[in-house]
């Protein structure tokens, strides 16, 4: 290699340099710098130092695409006026509460019959100190409104110590126990002195297997104490966890579309989750007021448990189904007559297991 640049030195070397076409031009821009001695270094093998500018790679248009996506924000709701007599339906309760009101909203918005109305108390639980004022807050709206049915979503931060009576109750204890079912009952009774009917939606899943625990066990004591009080109890935890019955923010929302249904906390609910949960209160809604809000039944609306067979009303029907039109009379004289009006045997037909001529 000595020998070869010491040749090359020696000799005379005439280089023209010819212009070059606009794509090697374009070439000696993307490199490190244009070398007339390049293509002779190449001929003897010797790297002239050229190197190509990295260009930065792209992503992916999939992965772009994923970054882009964003899970639906709340949309502006526009509801449609609301009929004068338009039910009503209240919901109570934490934060959470807060949130199906909002999904209870978008439902109803372009139904004239429902409206729908809140009392929330925001960062208050049946386990706070002070005990919050539930009852009376709940006794003051119903007293003088047309409230048709209430819906109770609370407790998200019940699960720990109480204080009742200047004493601290631990959790889970007995004591804690019954204490805690006082405040429901007290929440419940004042829903049903005012002859309205109950709708108690149960706590949903969370992260951290001690929580569900923890969730559980306040889903059934409410469970038991608001169907005591002739309540309906909405479970929704199945619902929010996955099919192999572990946590999941993500979910089918009411669409079927998968969506985060709940926060990177794992407490409380995004949009979409909002208005699945307020998609199962719908449907226990219509079996007190129907699915339009006129189907409340004098004399019963304050048991949700009432079923009615004379039809609404709010139509002119008196009697059961298939009443005097609903079938024609019996014919005199003929078979039927007979047997079920006078009640005469049918004649024995021979060889039938009823013919005891042969016998």
């Amino acid at each position: 290699m000595t020998f070869v640049l010491a040749l090359m030195l020696s000799l005379p070397v005439t280089l023209t340099v010819m212009p070059e076409p606009a794509y090697a031009q374009q070439g000696q821009r993307e490199s490190s710098g244009f070398n007339p001695l390049r293509p002779l270094f190449r001929l003897f093998g010797i790297d002239g130092g050229s190197r190509k500018r990295e260009r930065p790679q792209q992503e992916e248009p999939a992965k772009r695409k994923q970054q882009a996506r964003r899970e639906p924000a709340k949309p502006v709701v526009v509801e449609d006026p609301k009929d004068e007599d338009a039910r009503t339906v209240l919901v109570v309760g934490d934060f959470l509460a807060d949130g199906l009101n909002d999904g209870l909203v978008a439902a109803y918005a372009k139904t004239p019959s429902i409206k729908v109305d809140k009392l929330i108390f925001a960062n208050n639980g049946l386990s706070d100190q002070p005990e919050p004022d539930y009852p009376t807050r709940v006794t003051q709206a119903l007293q003088g409104r047309d409230i048709s049915v209430v819906v109770i979503f609370t407790g998200a931060g019940d699960a720990r110590d109480l204080v009742e009576g200047g004493a601290t109750l631990e959790f889970k204890t007995p004591a804690w126990e019954e204490a805690y079912k006082r405040r429901i009952d007290k929440l419940a009774k004042a829903v049903r002195f005012q002859k309205r009917p109950l709708i108690w939606v149960s706590l949903p899943p969370t992260k951290g297997p001690q929580n569900r625990v923890n969730l559980v066990y306040l889903n059934e004591l409410t469970k038991a104490r608001v169907e005591a009080a002739d309540g309906i109890f909405v479970d929704i935890w199945d619902v929010f966890m996955g099919e192999d019955g572990k946590y999941t923010s993500y979910g089918p929302d009411v669409e079927g579309t998968r969506r985060q249904l709940r926060p990177k906390s794992g407490v409380g609910f995004t949009w979409p989750g909002n208005r699945k949960v307020a998609f199962f209160c719908e449907r226990e809604i219509a079996r007190v007021i129907g699915p339009s809000g006129a189907f409340a039944f004098d004399g019963v609306e304050d048991d949700p448990n009432f079923i009615v067979l004379t039809g609404r009303t709010t139509s002119p029907e008196t009697e059961l189904a298939g009443g005097e039109e609903g079938l024609p009379p019996p014919v005199a004289d003929t078979v039927q007559h007979r047997l079920i009006v006078k009640g005469e045997a049918l004649a024995p037909v021979i060889g039938r297991i009823d013919d005891y001529r042969l016998r």
